[in-house]
């Protein structure tokens, strides 16, 4: 009776230690962040600072790091617009802007189909924004479009694909080299649970 007690307690082990080991693998780390903004300055201003300032609607989002096992809300979306009216550093009909995932990572969370009025900074030949410049819906950019006056329509016509974006989401050696690890270590914990269940009780022998 004590030996299929012992036996049950194990089983039951086994099970709590094979459940929490399953969970440990269907956890995807997402690191966020706090994020903190100085109150923008005026629209005048944030023009002198700003690599690029135009108003579009935008056309397209991408994830780019959608299909990563490892994500963080500060990866990079890339949103599209059809740029309708210019202020600095544009000239061409349609830009990728690039912004942070998440709200939490300062990402400003842009709607398809919708028009803004875009502050943007340029990095590495990239243009970004995010919540603490003064990006804002067109709706509500009656203040910065009366002080920043009439812009200029772009004049250089483009015409971008963010396929290719697109299949940049899925790297698929890291994906395909972070399963296997995961099989390697999943046979190990079940070696693991049937060694224990099977190894024989020194104090019954």
């Amino acid at each position: 009776m004590e030996k299929e007690t012992r036996k049950k307690s194990k089983v039951r082990f086994a099970f709590l230690f094979m459940m929490a080991f399953l969970c440990m693998f269907n956890y995807s780390p997402i690191n966020s962040f706090a994020c903190s903004c100085m109150q923008p300055d005026t629209a005048q201003a944030e023009l002198d600072r700003s690599a690029a300032v135009f108003s579009g609607k935008v056309v397209d989002i991408v994830d780019v790091n959608k299909n990563n096992s490892i994500q963080s809300s500060a990866d990079p979306i890339a949103v599209l617009f059809e740029v309708k009216e210019t202020w600095k550093g544009l000239d061409q009909t349609q830009v990728i802007i690039y912004t942070a995932r998440d709200s939490a990572s300062c990402g400003y969370e842009f709607t398809l189909d919708q028009e803004y009025l875009v502050y943007a900074n340029e990095t590495d030949g990239e243009l970004s924004t995010g919540l603490c410049s003064r990006t804002t819906p067109l709706l509500t950019a009656d203040m910065d479009l009366d002080e920043l006056g009439i812009g200029e329509e772009p004049t250089e016509q483009v015409s971008i694909n963010l396929n290719d974006l697109k299949g940049e989401e899925q790297p698929s050696s890291d994906n395909s080299a972070n399963n296997l690890l995961y099989i390697i270590l999943l046979v190990v914990g079940l070696l693991i649970v049937v060694i224990y269940i099977a190894r024989p009780n020194k104090k019954n022998e």
